[in-house]
């Protein structure tokens, strides 16, 4: 009797012991499943970029020619518009768009102009490609610094 009381008495101790280290473990793998820090894109940004359009063909613009213009900021969701000069006429168009979870990739929405996705390299630096089917088709790739 004395020999089943230990037993029992030493069984109990070791699924006490399996059952903490299985919580710990759990603890441990929850810390990683929580949302990255969402960066702040709030912010007026410019660059260089290259395209290639259906109808011009292949083209280079330097820094201060087409502007990104965040305006406002909610959670992983931005607002803004986009601005740049078209044959001498200032042209500007809304745009919204997503941060991903993990705060690396963008993707934007330009109102009648087609989409950009892209990664946020960092907290004043951003590359977008951009792809447009309408005729004539275009893309683009650009690379975006914060202006301070």
């Amino acid at each position: 009797m004395a020999k089943d009381y230990y037993l029992v008495k030493r069984s109990f101790y070791m699924k006490t012991l399996v059952t903490g280290f299985l919580v710990i473990i759990a603890i441990v793998s929850m810390a990683g499943m929580v949302m990255a820090d969402i960066p702040d894109l709030v912010g007026n940004w410019t660059g260089p970029y290259s395209e290639y359009n259906g109808d011009t063909g292949f083209n280079e613009q330097e820094t201060g020619f087409f502007f990104l213009n965040i305006t406002e900021q909610k959670d992983r969701i931005i607002i803004g518009h986009t601005r740049f000069a078209d044959t001498g006429t200032d042209v500007t168009r809304e745009i919204a768009g997503i941060i991903s979870a993990d705060g690396t990739q963008l993707s934007i929405t330009e109102e009648n102009n087609g989409y950009s996705t892209g990664r946020i390299i960092g907290p004043d630096e951003i590359e977008l490609t951009y792809l447009d089917d309408k005729e004539p088709i275009s893309v683009a790739i650009d690379q975006f610094f914060r202006i301070p």
